[in-house]
């Protein structure tokens, strides 16, 4: 299988995985994977299918054990807990275009690049329909929630830092 979003648990005991072309997640021990020997009947038997999520490319764990993906057809950000449950953390249609990677800084902050990969030229017959520059948005971790500036938890520019890629 082709994947597209993998992430590693806190404990680094689970490869999450999944495929760039529908919304099922899955896992595997990664005992399994460092072991060499392991055949592939093996492997593929003990994957775990964890269900039906999001259409996502990227994805990173937190430090609870927080699964934050990029819902592309719906252009938010949404949290797996680890018992499997979904929340949108935060939506914005003008400006989480694709949200792609992720990185989490030790000072508590989700980092965000948005690539806008369907507004790339190949899709467009060679016309260039992305917004330069391209951007990286960053949001803070509150306890177990994101801390926003306006009740309506969409990105602001107090939230955006611009550079280009």
């Amino acid at each position: 299988m082709n994947s597209d979003g993998i992430a590693l648990t806190p404990d680094n005991q689970y490869l999450y995985y999944k495929p760039l072309t529908d919304n099922r997640l899955y896992r595997i021990k990664t005992d399994l994977l460092r072991d060499f020997k392991t055949n592939e009947a093996v492997l593929n038997k003990n994957v775990e299918d964890l269900g039906k999520f999001i259409i996502t490319d990227g994805m990173i764990f937190d430090k609870k054990g927080n699964l934050y993906l990029g819902d592309l057809e719906k252009n938010s950000i949404v949290k797996i807990t680890p018992d499997l449950k979904i929340h949108t953390i935060i939506k914005d249609d003008e400006k989480l275009i694709w949200p792609d990677s992720y990185s989490i800084s030790d000072d508590g902050y989700l980092y965000i690049s948005n690539s806008q990969i369907q507004l790339m030229p190949w899709f467009h017959n060679g016309k260039e329909r992305f917004k330069k520059p391209f951007k990286v948005f960053k949001l803070k971790f509150n306890s177990n929630q994101f801390n926003y500036k306006n009740e309506e938890s969409i990105i602001n520019d107090d939230y955006a830092i611009c550079q280009k890629l």
